[in-house]
């Protein structure tokens, strides 16, 4: 009873540690990241250098193997081609034995091959060997090249031997015709014990298990080091999450987590001026939604008020009523105004609206703007001089209705603002692949105190000539020419007119739009 409890109290605590050690890379993970990517890393490299290694190693060993067996062979195509040449058979069977011997020593098979192809092959009597029977294709490649007069060598699995095999053939010259009479071809085994391969594998592996005990601990505590300026990190960015703002002051701003840190104190500075920015547009639209009620408050209680006389009865007389009516009629407009210019204007400020655009020229916007200006400024009698291109029609990619509805805007507050018998100028001219447009007037101008505001919300002019404006027109132009990423621009002088200037881009191809 006592060995069981005892041994569930093991499992308990094993069960226990097991926990402890989760928890504790879920809550550090960032340092067993780092610790498994340097392990891993360090694994990698090991692996892929002891690869490297190996294949480095047995590359050199067979190239410098090779030279040694061309350097034998060579040795022997001369004695050979020297007894053949001499007739002097007996020497060369004497030879043969000191070449079993290298056979013997060096476990390389040397093949002694007549060219049957030459003029003059290579006496039978000196060959051990001949070139048709058992031998494979990579023999034959070796032994062919041999034939053209070069040294050759290979080396790959050999099916006659079973293993892999180091080929180097090398000619034998027949003196008289210079040609290859003949070839002694060296065959070798390279297996890996002869080429110290195991050995080399065995002492590769101690020093990668030394250095893994080794670098494993360099790692953890790396890896604990690391993750101090991360926590610190951390805590400003759950410091900047709750609302606190205060600077981050990077220890070592030139480092990579200085310059982490660094960006997160530009951070906190960017969401500080965003939340003022944020505090200032719930301001403008307190103000916004007070000008809006202003506004309407106006037409309706004179609305009610001319409804409530009529309704009592109080005004009887025919003109009187109409006269009530009238002015009824013209507050409701005023109101339709208003609220049209504010749905036009919330569209334009929606960063999701997309104007449609295609080209659209602006001689024929300004063709049909010019039917509309003279009932515009019919009541002033004022005069409108054109200044155009001859017969360029001034391409630009833009909704025409849109377009029109801006310069309409201006053409009609310089006329509103304008004297009896005033001229209004419009001018197009083209400048760097840039439609410029400019539309002046001799009006009465507007101060250097008020030009910074006209495009604001419902900002209106004191003037007489502004008394039905509803303060939305030029704010709307400026979203339109905004919208056809176009620049709006103004110049004025009190009392001696204003000019409106617009820029866009010129559209010089029709592609994709025919």
């Amino acid at each position: 009873m006592y060995n069981r409890i005892k041994e569930m109290q093991n499992r308990f605590l094993k069960k226990l540690q097991v926990k402890k050690i989760w928890f504790f890379i879920v809550k550090n993970d960032v340092v067993a990241k780092i610790y498994l990517s340097f392990t891993f890393v360090l694994v990698l490299t090991s692996l892929l250098t002891g690869i490297i290694f190996i294949r480095l190693y047995r590359q050199n060993y067979i190239r410098s193997h090779a030279e040694l067996l061309a350097k034998q062979g060579k040795k022997i195509a001369k004695r050979v081609a020297r007894f053949e040449r001499n007739g002097k058979i007996e020497q060369f069977l004497n030879y043969s034995t000191y070449i079993d011997e290298i056979e013997s020593a060096e476990n390389t098979d040397v093949w002694i091959i007549s060219n049957e192809n030459a003029s003059r092959p290579l006496n039978k009597e000196y060959t051990s060997g001949t070139a048709s029977g058992s031998l494979t294709d990579d023999m034959y490649d070796v032994i062919y090249k041999a034939y053209e007069g070069k040294i050759s060598s290979s080396s790959s699995y050999d099916d006659i031997y079973g293993m892999a095999a180091l080929r180097v053939a090398v000619p034998v010259f027949d003196k008289g015709t210079g040609e290859a009479s003949g070839v002694v071809m060296m065959v070798s085994m390279i297996d890996k014990q002869t080429m110290g391969i195991d050995k080399g594998t065995y002492l590769i592996i101690s020093s990668l298990f030394l250095s893994f005990l080794v670098s494993f601990g360099v790692a953890f505590l790396f890896s604990q080091y690391l993750s101090k300026p991360l926590a610190k990190i951390s805590r400003n960015i759950n410091r900047i999450s709750k609302g606190d703002y205060s600077p981050v002051k990077p220890r070592k701003p030139e480092t990579q987590l200085g310059r982490i840190e660094t960006t997160l104190d530009r951070l906190a500075k960017q969401l500080g001026q965003a939340e003022k920015e944020r505090e200032s547009l719930e301001q403008v639209r307190r103000d916004f939604f007070a000008n809006v009620s202003h506004e309407l408050r106006t037409p309706i209680t004179v609305i009610r008020g001319y409804a409530e006389t009529l309704n009592d009865g109080v005004i009887t007389e025919q003109h009187a009523v109409e006269d009530m009516y009238q002015r009824m009629l013209s507050e409701c407009q005023s109101m339709e105004r208003l609220v049209g210019d504010l749905f036009i204007l919330s569209k334009m400020q929606n960063p999701d609206f997309q104007v449609e655009k295609e080209p659209v020229s602006l001689m024929q916007i300004f063709g049909d703007i010019s039917r509309s200006e003279k009932v515009i400024g019919k009541e002033k009698n004022i005069q409108f001089k054109e200044n155009f291109p001859g017969d360029d029609p001034c391409m630009m990619l833009g909704d025409y209705v849109r377009l029109r509805q801006m310069f309409l805007i201006i053409i009609d507050n310089a006329v509103k603002f304008s004297h009896e018998n005033g001229n209004i100028t419009t001018e197009i001219y083209k400048k760097s692949e840039k439609l410029h447009i400019k539309i002046s007037d001799e009006g009465v101008g507007i101060s250097k105190e008020e030009l910074p505001y006209i495009f604001e919300k419902f900002y209106k002019s004191k003037l007489k000539q502004n008394e039905k404006g509803t303060g939305l027109g030029l704010m709307i132009a400026k979203q339109i020419a905004l919208k056809h990423d176009g620049v709006l621009t103004v110049q004025s002088e009190k009392g001696k007119g204003t000019t409106f200037f617009f820029e866009f881009d010129e559209c010089t191809s029709m592609e994709g739009y025919e």
